[in-house]
Protein backbone atom coordinates (compact mmCIF):
# COMPACT_ATOMS: atom_id res chain seq x y z
CA UNK A 1 0.00 0.00 0.00
CA UNK A 2 0.92 3.53 -0.93
CA UNK A 3 1.13 6.27 1.43
CA UNK A 4 -1.50 8.08 -0.38
CA UNK A 5 -3.84 5.03 0.60
CA UNK A 6 -2.72 5.10 3.89
CA UNK A 7 -4.03 8.46 3.92
CA UNK A 8 -7.25 7.57 2.42
CA UNK A 9 -7.93 4.83 5.25
CA UNK A 10 -7.14 7.99 7.92
CA UNK A 11 -9.80 10.35 6.73
CA UNK A 12 -12.20 7.92 5.78
CA UNK A 13 -12.03 6.60 9.66
CA UNK A 14 -12.24 9.98 11.09
CA UNK A 15 -14.75 10.66 9.01
CA UNK A 16 -16.75 7.45 10.34
CA UNK A 17 -15.63 7.99 14.04
CA UNK A 18 -16.93 12.21 13.90
CA UNK A 19 -20.75 10.90 12.43
CA UNK A 20 -20.81 8.09 14.53
CA UNK A 21 -24.01 8.08 17.15
CA UNK A 22 -23.95 4.63 19.04
CA UNK A 23 -21.46 3.59 21.61
CA UNK A 24 -17.70 3.04 20.80
CA UNK A 25 -18.15 -1.01 21.25
CA UNK A 26 -21.64 -1.04 19.26
CA UNK A 27 -20.33 1.35 16.04
CA UNK A 28 -16.93 -1.47 16.07
CA UNK A 29 -18.91 -4.53 16.22
CA UNK A 30 -21.12 -2.47 13.33
CA UNK A 31 -18.10 -1.52 10.99
CA UNK A 32 -16.85 -5.43 11.26
CA UNK A 33 -20.45 -6.97 10.24
CA UNK A 34 -20.57 -4.48 7.57
CA UNK A 35 -16.85 -4.98 6.38
CA UNK A 36 -17.73 -9.12 6.45
CA UNK A 37 -21.45 -8.26 4.47
CA UNK A 38 -19.09 -6.58 1.24
CA UNK A 39 -16.20 -9.07 1.53
CA UNK A 40 -18.55 -11.85 1.33
CA UNK A 41 -20.66 -10.17 -1.32
CA UNK A 42 -17.44 -9.91 -3.52
CA UNK A 43 -16.50 -13.20 -2.83
CA UNK A 44 -19.67 -14.76 -4.39
CA UNK A 45 -19.32 -12.25 -7.07
CA UNK A 46 -15.43 -14.18 -7.66
CA UNK A 47 -17.56 -17.90 -7.36
CA UNK A 48 -20.06 -17.16 -9.39
CA UNK A 49 -17.95 -15.28 -12.37
CA UNK A 50 -15.47 -18.20 -12.45
CA UNK A 51 -18.35 -20.74 -12.35
CA UNK A 52 -16.76 -22.15 -9.22
CA UNK A 53 -19.93 -23.60 -7.88
CA UNK A 54 -21.60 -26.52 -9.42
CA UNK A 55 -24.85 -26.18 -8.69
CA UNK A 56 -25.49 -22.80 -10.08
CA UNK A 57 -23.12 -22.94 -12.72
CA UNK A 58 -21.64 -19.40 -14.34
CA UNK A 59 -23.03 -15.83 -13.65
CA UNK A 60 -23.22 -14.69 -17.28
CA UNK A 61 -23.42 -11.47 -16.16
CA UNK A 62 -20.08 -11.05 -15.10
CA UNK A 63 -17.13 -12.16 -16.52
CA UNK A 64 -18.72 -14.16 -19.43
CA UNK A 65 -15.47 -14.69 -21.01
CA UNK A 66 -13.85 -16.69 -17.83
CA UNK A 67 -16.84 -18.90 -17.66
CA UNK A 68 -16.62 -19.63 -21.39
CA UNK A 69 -13.18 -20.62 -20.90
CA UNK A 70 -14.25 -22.74 -18.09
CA UNK A 71 -16.87 -24.51 -19.85
CA UNK A 72 -14.00 -25.16 -22.18
CA UNK A 73 -12.10 -26.90 -20.31
CA UNK A 74 -15.01 -28.74 -18.36
CA UNK A 75 -15.67 -30.31 -22.02
CA UNK A 76 -12.21 -31.07 -22.73
CA UNK A 77 -11.38 -32.47 -19.64
CA UNK A 78 -14.07 -34.90 -20.19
Amino acid sequence: MTDDTWTTVTRLHDWLTAHQNLPPGQEILLRVLKLSEEVGEAAQAVIGATGQNPRKGCDTKSLSNSCSIRREERLNSS
